[in-house]
């Protein structure tokens, strides 16, 4: 079995992705014998540290998984050619990657097709006409072929369907998580203090900008580390505008990227996470800080929803319009936060990690994905 993904290790700015892939391999039992396809170039176009090889295959050393990082030449081009054959299972991890997926596509006749949240109305409007001609293409395709697809939510089913037709043959497998942690520590929160964590893709979409406007409106001692590759160089340069002209009493710093396998020890280490994404399809990052005990304060589009307890694990923000930080809801819950005493955020730090230990005992993912893995075979 073959897996198509556009960005993989040793780059760090593929985003949740990377972690759907982390998740994905850890399904496999020995008998999958598995090989993973991805770009030989990162998102920024960096290219692949010198003792890494393009267009062939070779081995993780930390996985054990056989790896090829395809280049844009003839080369590579050949490569896919010789290596993919119809009989072959190919997993497709993301949509809009035509370097990669489109000779799998059209070869191969045992495809899952797993979009990644990118069929998200909100997405398809970023260059609309680009992505249009492409679905099209896409659809002519699959017309001639029997293609399986993987959503992660009931959201994404719904929104396959609707590019796809309603008979369109869809499976629904939430994305597999790390696990929680087995026991978190205690944070000590104090009154009239906040340290907030964002931890995603420095780009547009995650609504990075407008928690910064709105820390500095609210001019409280409240502290913001950022962490995260940059994906859009010409946003980031406005969010670091905006921290340099900061005369608050916010104290924001911007941390860079990390290894996605030290995001939970870094979350850890903060009273709450905040993400005000404009769409998720799952949301790595907001799972992690749950597992291990730091609420989370969220936009209303992701999967992601919490009841209205008094401490409960994550707070949910509506976000709409182009004004996001006049938001008068995430101003309410950063200050009830600030003033909050450790007792109340106690309760809530212990509902979250409860949260994401419930998640994950409730789904019995090598099963899930083995049968799906498996289904061409029946």
């Amino acid at each position: 079995m073959y897996i198509i993904t556009e960005y993989f290790y040793p780059f760090l700015d593929g985003g949740g992705p990377l972690r759907s892939i982390d998740g994905l391999i850890s399904c496999f039992d020995s008998h999958f014998e598995t090989k993973l396809i991805t770009s030989s170039k990162s998102y920024k176009g960096e290219s692949l540290p010198l003792n890494y090889k393009s267009d062939t295959f070779s081995k993780n050393i930390s996985t054990e998984l056989s790896i090829s990082y395809i280049s844009k030449t003839k080369k590579g081009l050949i490569f896919l050619l010789s290596t993919i054959h119809r009989n072959d299972t190919v997993y497709v991890n993301g949509l809009f990657m035509p370097l990669l997926n489109f000779i799998p596509i059209i070869i191969s006749k045992k495809l899952i097709i797993s979009p990644r949240g990118m069929l998200q109305q909100k997405l398809l409007e970023q260059k609309k006409w680009q992505k249009h001609i492409y679905l099209s293409v896409l659809k002519t395709i699959f017309f001639f072929k029997k293609i399986k697809f993987h959503a992660t939510t009931q959201q994404e089913a719904v929104e396959i369907q609707k590019q796809f037709g309603k008979n369109t043959d869809i499976t629904i497998i939430s994305n597999v998580p790390v696990k929680p942690f087995i026991s978190i520590n205690s944070k000590d929160k104090e009154v009239q203090k906040l340290r907030l964590v964002y931890l995603g893709l420095i780009v547009e979409n995650k609504g990075l900008l407008n928690l910064i406007k709105t820390l500095k409106q609210l001019n409280l001692t409240i502290s913001l580390d950022i962490y995260g590759p940059v994906k859009d160089q010409k946003y980031v340069v406005s969010c670091f505008k905006e921290i340099e002209n900061d005369l608050s009493n916010a104290i924001i710093n911007y941390k860079g990227a990390i290894n996605p396998s030290e995001s939970q020890n870094i979350l850890q280490n903060y009273d709450a996470f905040v993400l005000l994404t404009k769409g998720e399809n799952f949301g790595h990052s907001i799972y992690e800080s749950l597992s291990v005990g730091t609420p989370v304060i969220i936009s209303n589009n992701t999967p992601w929803k919490f009841s209205n307890e008094p401490n409960p694990p994550g707070w949910l923000v509506n976000i709409e319009g182009e004004k996001e930080e006049n938001c008068s809801e995430l101003t309410d819950i950063l200050t009830k936060l600030y003033y909050m005493n450790n007792e109340e955020y106690t309760q809530s730090s212990i509902a979250a990690h409860q949260y994401a230990i419930d998640f994950y005992n409730s789904h019995d993912f090598k099963k899930q994905y083995t049968d799906l893995f498996n289904s061409f075979n029946n």
